[in-house]
């Protein structure tokens, strides 16, 4: 994640924050659970739909995501 519009470290660290927050509550997969065994199961589709939904998050912040 890369800043576009001069976004200091601190921003980018609650932007992006809050787009895993939200990239959670669309795809109903969270990595973060997947990483802590607090889950059986890992959708790779859900895993995709989390990624597609922060990375539009934060471009939509103004961060090129790679």
């Amino acid at each position: 994640v890369y800043p576009r519009q001069g976004q200091g470290a601190q921003q980018q660290a609650s932007d992006e924050y809050e787009c895993h927050r939200w990239a959670v509550s669309q795809s109903g997969f969270d990595p973060s659970g997947v990483a802590t065994g607090q889950t059986n199961t890992v959708s790779t589709s859900g895993r995709s739909d989390y990624q597609r939904a922060r990375a539009a998050c934060l471009e939509g912040r103004g961060y090129t995501v790679r």
